[in-house]
């Protein structure tokens, strides 16, 4: 992994991938019930983009979970995850003085995010 770094949202992401195939659930149907067109739920799942605190219980009763089985299950991963010296990391908004100082790593992360949802998908299997 690079820099054996990715970030919270990357987790979720694939947290909400796992759970939505597992319950034969296909991306557009869940943007669907959560008001979001297919192309934004994928940035979201991909970890491309950042999910808000709505859009976790939007995910949570997408799935018809409550938001504590998801959050449990989001804990459980990133524990995983570091156990396997995995960093998980908040990316520094792109608004911020100090995101001039990382725009390098954004790539990285991004990279690391997909690779750490490769390897928690075999994790989970």
């Amino acid at each position: 992994m690079i820099n054996g770094k990715t970030s919270y949202s990357a987790v979720l992401g694939v947290v909400l991938s796992n759970l939505r195939k597992s319950m034969n659930i296909e991306q557009g149907e869940m943007a669907e019930r959560m008001g979001l067109s297919q192309p934004s739920y994928s940035r979201l799942e991909s970890g491309k983009s950042a999910f808000s605190v709505d859009q976790m219980f939007q995910s949570a009763n997408a799935l018809g979970i409550n938001f504590e089985e998801l959050n449990s299950r989001l804990i459980q991963n990133i524990r995983q995850l570091q156990a396997n010296g995995i960093k998980v990391i908040q990316p520094v908004r792109a608004n911020t003085a100090k995101a001039q100082e990382q725009k390098n790593e954004v790539g990285q992360i991004l990279a690391g995010a997909a690779l750490g949802a490769l390897i928690f998908s075999m994790l989970t299997k």
